[in-house]
């Protein structure tokens, strides 16, 4: 993002906006998605043992997550492919159409939602480990979190210095209580999660 795409989130989340982004921001932004969240918090934090007792035991080649199917309220894209509805899992499922309701409340059309990067959809259940990592599950295993628009996006790209996605995405996921990535750990932009903030 640009200098002033950058103040325009400092302002709106109550920070000084200087444009430049740095640890009062990062601690401004995620209270102010926290703040946004239910409470009490709808789901547990990453890693704990009311983790495994809620979401149960992650997908691997032969088992996939209790999962329900949800119809989205607007088509999005797998590469070329289009994609009207997604398997979730079940602890999650009503929490992920809501934020899909909330996004297409926010972004009313095709050019709006195109603009914003969230037409292009990058994948939910993935039973794998977490990058680098030997014995630690990615979140993509219980299918509890979703990749959207991957290549703005990525792994490695700093948000909001480099990435482009919208705060008012991640407001929409955190009303429904899903941790965005990109504010939480400062890049992955890609990624929410529906698990509690710590």
């Amino acid at each position: 993002m640009n200098r002033s795409e950058i103040v325009r989130i400092q302002e709106r989340i109550g920070t000084l906006g200087d444009g430049f982004w740095g640890p009062m921001s990062i601690a401004a932004c995620q209270k102010h998605l926290k703040s946004m969240m239910p409470s009490p918090h709808p789901f547990p934090v990453e890693g704990t043992p009311d983790f495994l007792a809620f979401f149960g035991k992650h997908g691997d080649k032969e088992y996939g997550p209790p999962s329900q199917k949800i119809t989205l309220p607007f088509t999005i894209y797998y590469g070329d492919k289009p994609v009207k509805s997604l398997w979730v899992h079940e602890k999650c499922a009503d929490s992920l159409l809501r934020v899909f309701k909330r996004l297409a409340s926010v972004y009313p059309d095709e050019a709006s939602r195109r603009a914003a990067g969230i037409l292009t959809y990058n994948g939910l259940y993935n039973p794998r480990l977490k990058r680098n990592s030997l014995n630690s599950w990615s979140m993509h295993a219980w299918m509890n979190a979703i990749d959207i628009n991957a290549g703005r996006n990525g792994n490695k790209t700093s948000w909001p210095v480099n990435a482009t996605m919208p705060l008012e995405v991640m407001e929409c996921f955190a009303q429904e209580g899903w941790l965005s990535a990109g504010a939480f750990w400062g890049r992955d932009a890609m990624h929410f999660q529906a698990t509690a903030p710590l």
